[in-house]
């Protein structure tokens, strides 16, 4: 037999490479070994714990991030030669969207005679089986062989033209790294004619949230990219660990990119808030020649002579209460009482009668501010369920809102306490029922738009409800197709649980609570609260690990149903908002139906209601 080179197809699996590797080592010793490798371009680029499409990327940092896209890959390869000792070793790459055409160019332009794959999948592709002898080979185990003598063929297989083969480059000795031509890549700016068609509202929210990720991402340009290639071979082989040396770095990269991007919102936010002041100050300009003294004299006699915020018509099922009520509920706001602060404010629990209530105070200069709380209270005066929280009254005079008290906090305090998968369950199905509550309300469905551990509420019984409507929308729904119509606003929320489609568009629908309730899912399954925890659950999926990343502190989970419900999570955190199942639908919630039967005792029945708990 010819033994003058062996080629073997390398992908990112580094486990499963190594094995290949030193498997054709051994069995070819007298070969040269030859890898290569096609590289798959991505159209993503990681952001705020997601992704966000190139298309929003301006050149430069499309190079930068390219660059390191190459870099990484050129290192691996580098690692891969390194396995075979003072074996002579060579690499070549090419860049292609289409790693069979891509597989099969590099046969063509490298005259190869066999080639090692370490993917079923790749083996059985006939233009590959036209060009060369095909070693099946997985993880270090020969599976077959195809072609027992084929002649290569220079005019078989995709055709390729002369700038596609011309793009195929050699791993020197001593390359650290190779900048990917341009030309190798698709064009991916956003047409003009999508622009067109957006009218200038859209343009600006657009215009002023890609400048804000602009700027996060050229602030820390040694952000490592995570998941960005497609292996060649890993196409039937989604079970294989892959063990990245730099995923803890990378998981800290995606924290420092979210710190700032939250610092940034916090910035446009307030700048936001100057802008309304400044625009309702238009009487008052001789007030800028005051001193600051002047100044602030002048605004205490104003803030005591004049309603401190505008007045709201208050629905008259919420009852009103005074300030002083307000404060001898809660001992003056004593420090005892208080419970903790949001983006509104302080909250502090008090007594109002024998009523046990929390009082959220709005804070003058917080992110939220009174558009939140004329939200919230428009909103929640319409609600009645049991998984929703429940608006006792409020406090015009302050924009002071009042609860009724639920002793047992926020579910992230609870589940860094201890919980059993059975309230686990329990807890994700009543607030499944209570988001299918607000979806499905006509004519106007109502989208959460926060929906985080921090916004869900325990009672005494750890019994849940939703809270924290300030940031709540009404979108209409069509009364023929049932189809819920989003409406355009400036992106809002909490980085983690941010539908990404919503960050890059600005527009909300009832997709963006799904996207956020898959993340708690998988928060509550796996115990991780990392801003990556769907990156670790695919990887889980993908080495059929899923029960290695299940939160044993939860007790047995029934792992079959639940690995069923963490997959139907990931479809929640989908990119493409299609793909994400209908909170209004049982027969997509099987999963977690049968769960909720099997975490209730069989003396309680208990049966699934969308609107109900």
């Amino acid at each position: 037999m010819d033994e003058e080179e062996v080629h073997i197809a390398v992908g990112k699996n580094s486990r499963k490479e190594k094995a290949n590797i030193l498997w054709a080592a051994a069995n070819f010793p007298r070969a040269t070994i030859v890898l290569v490798h096609v590289h798959w371009p991505s159209k993503w680029m990681p952001f705020m714990g997601g992704k966000v499409l190139y298309k929003f990327a301006d050149e430069k940092e499309k190079e930068m991030h390219r660059g390191r896209e190459t870099k990484a890959m050129v290192n691996m390869l580098s690692q891969y030669k390194n396995l075979c000792g003072t074996r002579k070793v060579s690499a070549h790459y090419l860049t292609h969207d289409d790693t069979v055409a891509g597989v099969v160019n590099l046969v063509k332009k490298l005259k190869i005679k066999r080639i090692v794959i370490g993917s079923r999948n790749m083996s059985r592709q006939v233009a590959l089986h036209q060009c060369c002898q095909v070693w099946v080979v997985l993880n270090g185990k020969h599976i077959s062989t195809s072609n027992d003598h084929l002649e290569h063929s220079g005019n078989i297989g995709y055709g390729g033209s002369s700038d596609i083969l011309a793009s195929i480059h050699e791993l020197g000795e001593e390359s650290d790294g190779y900048m990917t031509p341009p030309s190798d890549l698709a064009d991916e700016s956003m047409d003009e004619e999508e622009l067109n068609e957006m009218d200038d509202s859209d343009q600006l929210v657009m215009v002023q949230y890609i400048d804000c990720f602009h700027h996060v991402v050229q602030e820390d340009e040694t952000m490592t990219e995570q998941g960005t290639e497609e292996s060649i071979a890993s196409d039937e082989m989604e079970n294989s660990a892959e063990e990245d040396a730099d995923q803890s770095d990378e998981i800290q990269s995606f924290r420092n990119v979210t710190e700032k991007a939250e610092k940034i919102m916090e910035e446009i936010d307030g700048l936001q808030k100057k802008l309304k002041e400044l625009q309702g100050e238009g009487p008052n300009r001789d007030a800028r020649s005051l001193s600051p003294r002047q100044m602030a004299a002048s605004l205490k006699r104003k803030s005591l002579s004049e309603p401190r915020y505008p007045e709201l018509q208050i629905p008259e099922n919420i009852e009103r209460f005074s300030t002083s009520q307000i404060g001898k509920a809660t001992d003056h706001f004593h420090s005892r009482n208080f419970i903790g602060e949001g983006g509104y404010g302080p909250v502090y629990k008090g007594k109002l009668g024998d009523t046990p209530v929390a009082i959220k105070m709005l804070k003058p200069h917080g992110r939220q501010g009174f558009p939140e709380y004329q939200q919230e209270v428009m909103v929640l005066s319409k609600l009645e369920h049991p998984h929703i929280v429940r608006l006792m009254g409020v406090c015009p005079e302050s924009c002071s809102l009042v609860y009724e008290h639920l002793p047992n906090g926020t579910l992230l305090e609870r589940l860094s306490k201890g919980l059993l998968w059975k309230d686990r369950v329990r807890i994700l199905a009543e607030q499944r029922s209570a988001l299918a509550y607000l979806h499905s309300r006509r004519p106007h469905a109502i989208i959460h738009a926060d929906l985080k551990l921090t916004n869900i509420l325990l009672d005494a019984g750890n019994v849940s409800r939703l809270g924290d409507f300030g940031t709540a929308r009404a979108v209409h729904v069509k009364p023929l197709e049932e189809e819920t119509i989003g409406r355009r606003t400036n992106p809002m929320g909490t980085t983690g649980y941010m539908d990404p489609v919503f960050f890059m568009t600005g527009e909300l629908t009832t997709e963006s609570d799904v996207y956020a309730f898959g993340v708690v899912i998988l928060q509550l399954l796996t115990g991780l609260l990392d801003l990556n925890v769907t990156e670790q659950a695919r990887e889980a999926v993908k080495m059929d690990a899923v029960h290695s990343v299940l939160d044993v502190s939860a007790g047995a989970w029934p792992e079959v149903q639940a690995e069923r419900l963490l997959k139907l999570a990931l479809r929640c955190c989908s990119l493409e908002r299609k793909r994400r199942p209908a909170i209004t639908s049982d027969a997509e919630w099987r999963s977690l139906d049968i769960l909720r039967a099997m975490a209730t005792p069989a003396s309680k029945s208990w049966k699934w209601n969308s609107h109900g708990s």
